[in-house]
């Protein structure tokens, strides 16, 4: 009988001292995947900052630099330009227009305050000259208050949504401000982050309706080296 208990004893521990080792070897196997998964993510967080440090660069060298010209001057080079490019919007010569006109990005056409990125129309600086003397049709957009599309040739979209008043001789010129007028959105900021605006605007023209009838026609100018170029015209009005 003892040496039955006896076998059985050693039996048992000899069990026990097996499920140890099992135990120590899976607890070892969980240190040692433990170990891996923290030298990977390691790498994987090594791998991000690279990539982190990579895209700020990247960010940085796409960002406007500072021009040559700042404050007053840069205000200064912009009145010109823009005075140049609405005595040539108001005498409809298209081919002084396309030299101002961004080489790259081409000039989008805006009918209201708000700049759809995707529907507005954007010309390139060869369709610039031959603009006037087309009879093509575009969709410019949609009427304020009918939603019904502006399916105009150029010359009638630039008698309604260009030069519809007399701009060059507004009595308020305001430079690279972005002001709130009506109800409509007005997203110049984020449309074009890299822009500086110069708007020439009438804050009315009848006293009966009190500034409703207010206009303006907004230059967005983006830079090129040292030299700014027009990206976008916006027709600026009352809406419903």
């Amino acid at each position: 009988m003892e040496k039955k208990g006896y076998s059985f004893t050693g039996f048992a521990l000899t069990a026990i001292c097996a499920a140890i080792v099992a135990a120590w070897g899976a607890y070892s196997i969980s240190q040692h995947n433990y170990q891996s998964r923290l030298a990977a993510l390691s790498v994987e967080a090594d791998q991000l900052q690279t990539q982190v440090k990579s895209l700020e660069q990247r960010l940085e060298r796409e960002q406007v630099k500072p021009s040559p010209v700042a404050g007053r001057e840069l205000r200064s080079v912009i009145q010109a330009e823009g005075d140049e490019i609405l005595t040539a919007l108001k005498s409809r010569d298209a081919a002084t227009l396309a030299r101002y006109v961004h080489p790259q990005q081409g000039l989008r056409f805006t009918p209201y305050s708000y700049i759809d990125l995707e529907k507005d129309l954007v010309f390139s600086v060869a369709d610039i000259p031959t603009l006037f003397s087309s009879d093509r049709l575009y969709t410019w957009g949609s009427y304020d208050g009918s939603g019904e599309p502006i399916a105009l040739n150029f010359d009638n979209y630039y008698a309604k949504f260009v030069y519809d008043q007399n701009f060059l001789a507004a009595p308020q010129t305001v430079f690279n401000q972005v002001i709130q007028r009506g109800n409509t959105i007005n997203n110049f900021t984020s449309a074009y982050p890299r822009a500086v605006s110069l708007e020439y605007h009438f804050a009315g023209f009848d006293p009966q309706y009190e500034g409703m009838d207010w206009k303006s026609l907004k230059l967005a100018f983006e830079p090129v080296g040292d030299t700014w170029y027009l990206v976008g015209i916006i027709h600026e009005q009352w809406t419903i």
